[in-house]
């Protein structure tokens, strides 16, 4: 047999050489294929079998192809092609991935796990056209497969048809393709084997721990991540954890590994190690694992937990901390049950600390005043709606059944899915707050001697009762009520029996009146009945009726009986004015005509036919004065005071004009009363000094030194903070004290003389001058005048226009003398020509002012009088 395989003669000895030839070139090729597989180089690996492969079938072209993971595609993943044949350099982009759709055969071949062997002709269209465009007269495609399951192929293109091809070469090639499978998928599961340590690597890194794993003897085996404090990883791996790490955690963890093993539990415990950076607290766990040796080993997780014990320890100080105050801090459900309290809790309601304990589960509501029932449900349910903390007050009962107010503050606790598991507030006992601010609100709302509401209250209140009448379309009636000859009652038995006589009457009127309406104190003898919400007018006569009778009782004063009356004019909104201001007015004009019908007698707007055109208008112009006064309408006009001997410009007094747009310039003396009327007066001044100051300071840097003069209300000089918000305005417009002269009437500087004294020795002190206006129009008496810091004396305009009698200059004469006896300067107002100008000078009188000089003008017209003078006019 052997003579015929080496020499042998006829066809049977050539087909066994064939076939020798055949298995010497594939085992070749196969341990060529083996040695390249092993190589490091995976890619370089790959593409040497390919060409191995490929030089072993003789083909021109073989590739590699791998299915995707959806299988509808295979991509080429390596390629050979021999040099020698015609299939270009660069494979056109089809090949690059195949789509299985495309071609039914390929896709069904390689699906079933079957060795497609096709020559072109044999093929369908679509792969007759993929063949042609490498050359290829016959394709040879072996299936790689993975438990039976094809995931791609080896295609292998020959550029000559080979009629038949022998089986046994399929064997072998197909055997080589397997081992190529086998290779492939085995470099998927190392590579799958390596992301999964790398990712336990990185799992391990991420949490900042200590993983390692040790072997039954506790030899370490591998090392994921370490701990900075702790040995690192080239001291851990293949050392017993005996000597390797420290003491205190070696031997517990040579104490529970035998236990853990046995077992097959995890086992956990805490450790305490004192290094020279600080105490370190760990958290240990064991958990037992099957090792590929299939023993047992144990993978040790070890946490450094000492931020957790640190922050522990100091919520533990906090909740020692809250434990002492004064608070009692609470944890609610949301539907008001107590699930933790503090000691504070017991302090709030008077109990022990067993009564404490049995508290938690209860409802908080059931402590809780039933009037503030709602008030707290309400606030839990908003606070379940926002992030925001909310505060409510409310009576909580304690133990011996009294009340105490409390302050809660209260916020949602939400968990990481922002649903509200809890809500935690802190409460405290604000019982002497909640009176004193209950006191403090009496002083600013009701009035000191007759606690009836003030007038604060009641402008709050009738603002109020006009918008519910202007919605519901009702009706308000407001009543004006002075008492009568309250005066005589002050002057004859003193302010206490006259206190007491307003306390009374207060008491008196206040039972009358029907539910829903108010009775405040307006100033003096003066009230407000304030009746909201009518429909009926003939029901409001009745009530100012009952009014006027309820007054009329009997009241003893120092043992004499006296029946006092009122005065009292009503108005109604809408019918009478369209504003709270207005009504007032229209109350007040009625008043009076009440008052001057003879008195004990009560009056309505509407039944007095002169006051409906006339006291219509004023009410307008009043309610358009208050808008002018706070939108800053008003002008301030000067009118210059001039020295009576050298003709020189040494002051100019500021004074309001208002120019009404509907009824054009309005008279200071119809609005300036109006002001003080309805209590504007301060807020009219204020603006006024604004002003001018504004102007000073324009005459200042402009070189000017004439004085500035402003007259002051009696308000004013009342105010605390006047002298101190004066001083303030003066110093933002860089001007002094000295820069202003303050006129201040002789009527309101004697009024309540020994109080208005005090005021003005403070603005004397301060710096300023002062100047008593209106002189001769009051009643003081010269020992009052005399004591007076005042620094100069301003005659009346009434004393000036006399001047043509010999009565009038008498007066006169007398007047200057008795300025200059009190050392005081003398200024004379409405001095309106020559000759009274120089009568004036022939007394002495040191300064003039009036229309012979100058009527009060614009600032523009003054500023050219303050440079240039006013001529040859003295």
């Amino acid at each position: 047999m052997l003579s015929h395989l080496l020499g042998g003669e006829g066809g049977i000895d050539f087909d066994l050489r064939q076939e020798v030839a055949t298995y010497h070139t594939y085992f070749n090729a196969f341990d060529s294929v083996v040695a390249s597989l092993l190589a490091a180089d995976e890619p370089e690996a790959l593409a040497e079998s390919v060409h191995i492969l490929g030089d072993a079938c003789r083909s021109s072209l073989a590739a590699l192809y791998l299915n995707s993971t959806d299988g509808e595609r295979a991509r080429l993943t390596s390629a050979w092609r021999d040099p020698a044949s015609r299939v270009p350099p660069v494979l056109p982009d089809v090949f690059l991935e195949l789509h299985y759709p495309v071609y039914p055969l390929l896709a069904d071949s390689m699906a079933v796990g079957m060795v497609l062997s096709k020559s072109l002709l044999e093929l369908p269209l679509s792969e007759q056209m993929l063949l042609a465009l490498v050359g290829g007269r016959q394709l040879l495609c072996i299936p790689l497969l993975d438990r039976g399951e094809p995931f791609g192929f080896l295609a292998f293109v020959f550029e000559e048809v080979e009629p038949t091809r022998d089986p046994v070469e399929l064997r072998l090639l197909s055997m080589l393709a397997n081992h190529v499978a086998q290779a492939l998928l085995k470099r998927k599961m190392e590579q799958q084997v390596r992301a999964s340590q790398h990712r336990l690597q990185a799992l391990a890194g991420t949490l900042q721990d200590m993983v390692f794993e040790m072997d039954g003897d506790g030899v370490v085996e591998r090392v994921w991540s370490v701990l900075p404090a702790l040995p690192s990883a080239g001291q851990l791996l293949g050392q017993s954890i005996r000597t390797a790490l420290p003491q205190e955690l070696a031997v517990e963890l040579v104490r529970l590994l035998p236990d853990a093993l046995n077992g097959r539990r995890s086992a956990s415990f805490n450790c305490a190690l004192n290094l020279p950076s600080g105490p370190l607290y760990l958290l240990v766990r064991l958990q037992p694992v099957v090792a590929e040796s299939g023993r047992l080993h144990a993978v040790v997780l070890i946490q450094d937990v000492s931020t957790l014990m640190q922050d522990a320890a100091k919520r533990k100080t906090m909740l020692d901390t809250l434990n002492l105050l004064e608070e009692a801090i609470v944890d609610l459900l949301p539907s008001g049950h107590m699930v933790e309290l503090t000691p504070a809790w017991a302090k709030l309601r008077g109990i022990d600390h067993a009564a404490l304990l049995a508290a938690r589960g209860e409802c908080i509501l059931q402590w809780i005043h039933p009037e503030e029932h709602d008030l707290l449900l309400g606030t839990l349910a908003k606070l379940q709606r926002t992030a925001t903390p909310e505060a409510i007050r409310f009576r909580l009962q304690q133990s011996n059944g009294s009340w105490l107010w409390v302050e809660a503050r209260l916020i949602a606790h939400r968990n990481p899915s922002g649903e509200v598991t809890s809500l935690r507030g802190i409460l405290r006992d604000v019982t002497v707050a909640h009176l004193n601010e209950q006191h403090i609100t009496r002083l600013a709302l009701y009035d000191n001697l007759t606690h009836l509401p003030n007038r604060l209250m009641l402008d709050d209140a009738l603002h109020q009762a006009i918008d519910r009448a202007r919605r519901d379309q009702r009706k308000v009636a407001l009543g004006f009520i002075d008492l009568d000859h309250f005066k005589q009652i002050n002057d004859a038995f003193g302010h206490k029996v006259g206190d007491e006589l307003l306390v009374n009457v207060a008491q008196r009127l206040t039972a009358v009146l029907g539910e829903g309406a108010m009775l405040a104190r307006w100033g003096g003898d003066e009230f407000i009945v304030l009746i909201p919400d009518q429909d009926d007018i003939n029901e409001v006569r009745q009530q100012a009726e009952a009014l006027r009778m309820a007054a009329r009782q009997g009241v003893n004063i120092d043992g004499l009986e006296t029946r006092p009356t009122i005065s009292a004019g009503f108005a109604f909104f809408p019918d009478n004015a369209e504003s709270g201001e207005e009504l007032l007015s229209a109350a007040d004009h009625t008043m009076y005509h009440a008052k001057h019908a003879g008195r004990n007698n009560v009056c309505f707007y509407s039944d007095i036919v002169h006051l409906k055109a006339l006291g219509r208008e004023h009410v307008a112009i009043q309610s358009r004065l208050s808008d002018a006064i706070r939108n800053g309408a008003l002008q301030v006009y000067y009118q210059p005071v001039i020295h009576a001997r050298s003709g020189e410009v040494m002051a100019v007094e500021a004074l309001a004009r208002w120019q009404d747009d509907q009824s054009g310039w309005i008279s200071p003396e119809l609005f300036i009363p109006m002001a003080e009327k309805v209590g504007l007066i301060q807020e009219l001044s204020e603006l006024v000094i604004r002003i001018a100051l504004e102007r000073l300071r324009s005459w200042r840097d402009a070189g000017l030194k004439q004085r500035l003069m402003i007259n002051i209300s009696r308000s004013q000089l009342f105010y605390p903070r006047f002298i101190s918000q004066l001083i303030e305005w003066l110093d933002e417009k860089r001007l002094s004290p000295q820069d202003i002269i303050l006129e201040i009437t002789e009527s309101v500087a004697l009024t309540d003389y020994a109080r208005q004294l005090k005021h003005l020795k403070h603005l004397v002190m301060a710096g300023f001058q002062l100047a008593i206006d209106d002189f001769g129009t009051g009643y003081s008496a010269l020992s009052q005048l005399h004591e007076m810091p005042a620094n100069l004396l301003k005659v009346d305009v009434s004393f000036a226009q006399r001047l043509h009698t010999e009565e009038g200059r008498r007066v006169m004469q007398a007047i200057v003398q008795l300025g200059r006896g009190l050392g005081l300067q003398i200024v004379v107002e409405g001095v309106e020509n020559l000759e009274t100008a120089r009568f004036l000078q022939g007394l002495g009188v040191d300064y003039l002012q009036g229309f012979h000089f100058s009527e009060p003008v614009p600032a523009g017209v003054v500023d050219l009088y303050l440079r240039l003078g006013l001529g040859n006019r003295t």
